[in-house]
């Protein structure tokens, strides 16, 4: 998959809202491709009922101990 010039501009754009601080800067780039790669990529949940009300995604920062 090659990069275009719509990727980036998704690119310019989620640099555009990520954090000052380089080290929480890639912190908040590595929780997105967390949800990329986990919950984004095609995961089921395990019963369509919770599809339907909605789920929740836990992000939080094993390294800092933060949860958002």
């Amino acid at each position: 998959m090659g990069i275009e010039a719509w990727h980036r501009r998704h690119a310019i754009q989620v640099a555009a809202s990520l954090p000052e601080s380089p080290e929480d800067a890639l912190a908040v780039l590595e929780l997105a491709r967390q949800l990329v790669e986990g919950f984004l990529s095609g995961q089921r949940l395990e019963r369509p009922l919770d599809r339907e009300r909605g789920a929740v995604v836990s992000l939080s920062s094993a390294s800092k101990g933060a949860s958002f």
